[in-house]
């Protein structure tokens, strides 16, 4: 009890002493006891109302610096001096249930199990929409499989194995391409588009960060500028056309930018233009959520992808829930072979298709949403902003299909993602903000500190030092023996006696 009345005391001393020295406006006026109380009332109500606006004022700016941070300028582009990177391109295999495929036939035969079985259609129509994602629609899962489920001479739906049957029916890249050029000159195809697996099937991705190095020994040099500035890369094929960054997947959610396959004999030509995006080296210091975007190295996951992309986001948004509400994920979404304990089978995919996750709607999928699959997927700051003003369609001479992108001129303007406020505009604004309300400064906040801390522990220890000194004393007073007289008389060396008025008495002792 002692010690905290002791803690007491010297927090009440250090309290005036701030007070009355303290550089803070107003305080030395509160603490002032020779001020009259209206004055000392008028700075305390001073100093309460500055304080006020000041917190309020922080408060205010700490918002704005969380939601206003970084500002996205357009800029005019040099084209004698910039050059132009084309974007990364992705086609993926379309199927068409009046095409005949000779694999497909091959393996529903191996699920005779007799020559008197006889060919069922229905289970040919489900493996179609199990390998290709077009094919799919909702609902239709259980039509083309049920009914056989229990007829034992009836050809029925496999139960599992779905992508092993999916890479079996799907034709391979050399059978795919029949040619690609870039301005006229030819290369080759399947050197260039790589394979990777995503939501809508296997597919082949040109220039994609998820796939090859930037500027390797596999990436094509597609760049246009004041010299060169024709822009045309033509495929030959028979497939699905996806224009995306480089960066990017096909994805169901590129419906924009994706290009169903023509009739055989036609060409088509795309006609695009292009807006680049540039980041000041500044923007990756700033918090995700405050520039609301992500560079392509800042994976959510360290699995799958090795490039983050919104498309990307999204895809391992919806394999995330379709593994938590069915146990499973689509074959589509199997990335690596240690992957294919998580495959559907036949029950899963039945899951999926009844909670429509298999091919959700794509505005369930935005990041705006609160309800559905809620991903909060930000965009990449890498993102380029990618137009379709244009297609056209012609007879070819041969039978074959072929898709020519073309860039419509070089960009004369480009957006740049700049940092409005940094945090040292922090400090400086919130110290302006405080020594114009309260006076304060870095030194009035040592000084705080010293008072509080320094002086209030030196208060505490001289006060048990005085203390310990005073108890000392007396036990030496009460060690001698002696007692003090209880009158109030003196006795002198002459054995006279004086009372405590005596006055002429230079010489006295106490009776020992």
């Amino acid at each position: 009890m002692k010690f905290v009345e002791k803690v007491g005391r010297a927090f009440c001393r250090v309290l005036v002493d701030y007070c009355n020295n303290s550089s803070l406006a107003g305080i030395r006026n509160i603490g002032n006891r020779r001020l009259h109380w209206t004055e000392r009332g008028f700075w305390v109500g001073c100093t309460l109302i500055g304080w006020f606006f000041a917190v309020q004022l922080i408060r205010t700016y700490v918002v704005l610096f969380r939601n206003d941070t970084v500002n996205i300028a357009l800029e005019n582009v040099d084209t004698r001096w910039e050059r132009t990177a084309f974007p990364a391109v992705g086609v993926c295999e379309m199927g068409y249930t009046k095409e005949v495929y000779g694999r497909l036939e091959a393996y529903m035969e191996s699920l005779r199990e007799g020559e008197s079985m006889e060919y069922n259609y229905d289970v040919e129509d489900y493996l179609l929409r199990m390998t290709y994602h077009n094919l799919y629609n909702k609902g239709a899962m259980q039509v083309y499989c049920k009914p056989f489920e229990n007829c034992a001479e009836c050809m029925r739906c496999p139960l599992d194995g779905y992508r092993a049957i999916a890479e079996w029916i799907r034709a391979n890249c050399t059978e795919l391409f029949s040619g690609c050029q870039w301005n006229g000159k030819p290369f080759d195809c399947c050197r260039y588009f790589r394979p990777i697996q995503t939501s809508v099937g296997s597919c082949y991705v040109l220039n994609s960060l998820q796939t090859v190095e930037k500027y390797g020994k596999d990436w094509l040099h597609l760049e246009v500028d004041k010299v060169s500035p024709e822009g045309v890369l033509l495929l030959s094929y028979n497939l699905a056309t996806h224009i995306m960054n480089e960066e990017d997947i096909p994805h169901i959610l590129l419906t924009s930018l994706a290009f169903s396959q023509i009739s055989p004999g036609y060409s088509q030509t795309i006609f695009m233009t292009l807006q680049d995006i540039v980041n000041d080296p500044l923007v990756r210091s700033v918090d995700i959520d405050v520039r609301r975007c992500r560079f392509p190295g800042e994976k959510i996951r360290k699995n799958g992808y090795p490039q983050y992309s919104y498309s990307v986001c999204v895809t391992e948004c919806l394999k995330a829930a379709q593994i938590r509400l069915c146990n499973c994920t689509h074959h589509n979404n199997l990335l690596e072979e240690s992957d294919t304990d998580l495959a559907c089978g036949y029950k899963g995919i039945q899951c999926l298709d009844e909670r429509s996750l298999i091919a959700p709607a794509t505005k369930l999928l935005q990041p705006w949403r609160t309800d559905g699959l809620v991903c909060h997927c930000h965009p990449s700051c890498n993102e380029k902003q990618i137009r379709i003003v244009g297609k056209e369609s012609e007879m070819l001479d041969h039978h074959q299909r072929s898709v020519a992108i073309k860039l419509m001129g070089i960009p004369t303007q480009r957006y740049r993602r700049q940092i409005v406020r940094e945090d040292i505009d922090v400090v400086v604004s919130i110290g302006g903000i405080l020594g114009l309300f309260t006076g304060a400064s870095l030194l009035s906040m040592a000084e705080f500190c010293y008072f509080f801390t320094v002086r209030f522990i030196f208060n505490i220890v001289a006060d048990n030092a005085d203390d310990n000194t005073k108890e000392e004393d007396d036990k030496n007073d009460m060690s001698d023996g002696g007692h003090y007289s209880t009158d109030s008389s003196l006795s002198f060396s002459d054995g006279s006696l004086a009372d405590d008025h005596g006055e002429g008495q230079d010489e006295y002792r106490y009776n020992v």
